[in-house]
């Protein structure tokens, strides 16, 4: 059985920055101790597969730029339910398929999210309560504190329409970390009627630029062995009372 489902990548960093605190509610490409992938909320009626393609281009100490990408497919079926993976990064230019490291599917429904390791072939399942918000994935699009946020209008992605955002970010000289003025920009994609971001690119000029791209994207139902735990895989029942 294929195990193809969602990106979320987790590559440790062991960096933080202040602009994680001014977007609460879309956390899409933010750095933390890792780069998040797109999150997927676990709606019903809105169902689609896609591909999602994150790369990030490093500046290296002394000058030039490590480039790394990774790849992976995402699914959300009609229930809500969905699948998605942690893959690892792999050079840009090559052409291997990016290492599997984990996956998960979130079910809304039986109210459980279920993560299982490639390495050891075990599952966990656990209590998943989903975020009851209207539209609580869409960007924010008013200023506040030190981030400034500009409408970009609407454009068509995949056949769908998109309303983009620009956010630039100012972290002071003399901040936790900072020794001079630093200014990051992130301009973000949306899609209400999906209500995901279908493209965010951010650029930190010390942790570089970060793309998350949703291609190939296809509306209607996905194969519901994708929601399924593969066979040969041990699960354990991890649920609270």
């Amino acid at each position: 059985m294929r195990v193809m489902s969602f990106a979320a990548l987790s590559l440790c960093l062991a960096l933080t920055t202040s602009t994680n605190k001014a977007q609460s509610q879309s956390s899409d490409g933010n750095v933390h101790t890792h780069i998040q992938g797109i999150e997927i909320p676990p709606i019903p009626n809105a169902p689609f597969t896609a591909r999602v393609v994150v790369t990030w281009n490093q500046p290296l100490i002394g000058g030039g730029t490590l480039s790394r990408m990774y790849y992976t497919m995402v699914a959300r079926d009609g229930q809500g339910r969905v699948h998605r993976e942690v893959r690892d990064f792999v050079p840009a230019n090559s052409d291997a398929e990016p290492r599997l490291r984990s996956f998960s599917i979130m079910d809304p429904v039986a109210g459980t999210r279920t993560t299982c390791l490639q390495d050891t072939m075990s599952c966990s399942t656990t209590n998943f309560q989903p975020r009851l918000s209207l539209n609580g994935n869409a960007p924010l699009t008013t200023s506040s504190g030190n981030v400034k946020r500009e409408s970009l209008g609407e454009h068509l992605i995949d056949n769908l329409p998109a309303t983009g955002t620009r956010e630039i970010s100012t972290a002071s000289a003399g901040e936790p970390g900072n020794s001079q003025l630093v200014v990051s920009n992130r301009e973000i994609w949306y899609s209400p009627d999906l209500q995901i971001d279908l493209s965010v690119s951010r650029n930190n000029p010390q942790l570089g630029v970060v793309t998350l791209s949703v291609t190939n994207l296809v509306r209607g139902e996905p194969d519901q062995s994708w929601f399924a735990v593969p066979s040969g895989y041990g699960v354990r029942n991890a649920r609270s009372q």
